[in-house]
């Protein structure tokens, strides 16, 4: 039993004597349930205190570990592919448009966009223009590998198996080697559609 309720419980048998006898029963009763109510209700405050302040830890965890997480870089001019720097020269995209696309540390990039599009076929070449775009910055080719392409199409859950391929044919004015085994190249119209798609994700830079 609660130390406090049992000393209560000691008061209130000290304050019935004083009750004239009929009444005795029912006075206990009545202060006993009284007393047992507000020691529930200090349980309970006490609880929620301790859910609170566990709420707090969970926050303040929480913040540490994003403020523990390395800040993204922005990306370098000195160190950009020749080609990359031609494409956003003439496509006029820019540097704060691509840095809204990845996460950048030194000469890594980790993808940090997501397609818009339902439509397999559609997330499919989109897929295949940003990791162009991802080899490009590292080493200037704008290329993929299908097989990569393939891996992002099923962890995007935008997978095709059936016409995979075909998604490819259809749209073969972007790309240039697919008859061939090995990476996919970007042609003309490819590196326009990755332009337009880069703004499409990633907005007019304000002030452009």
């Amino acid at each position: 039993m609660d130390a406090a309720l049992k000393t209560e419980i000691q008061e209130i048998v000290e304050i019935v004597k004083t009750v004239p006898e009929p009444l005795q029963l029912r006075a206990f009763e009545i202060l006993l349930q009284d007393a047992i109510d507000r020691v529930g209700r200090k349980e309970r405050s006490r609880r929620d205190s301790e859910k609170e302040d566990d709420r707090d830890d969970d926050v303040k965890d929480k913040k540490r570990d994003k403020d523990r997480e390395p800040e993204s870089e922005g990306l370098d001019p000195n160190t950009l592919p020749m080609r990359v720097k031609a494409f956003m020269k003439r496509t006029k995209v820019t540097a704060p448009q691509i840095e809204k696309l990845f996460h950048i540390e030194g000469k890594q990039f980790e993808p940090i966009w997501a397609v818009k599009v339902t439509k397999f076929s559609k997330a499919q070449v989109q897929i295949a223009l940003l990791q162009s775009l991802q080899r490009a910055l590292t080493s200037g080719e704008f290329s993929f590998d299908r097989e990569e392409v393939r891996t992002e199409c099923k962890n995007k859950k935008s997978y095709d198996n059936t016409n995979f391929k075909v998604n490819f044919q259809n749209s073969a004015k972007y790309f240039s080697g697919l008859e061939k085994d090995g990476l996919v190249s970007l042609t003309d119209d490819g590196m326009t559609a990755l332009a337009n798609l880069i703004t499409e994700l990633a907005g007019v830079e304000d002030g452009k």
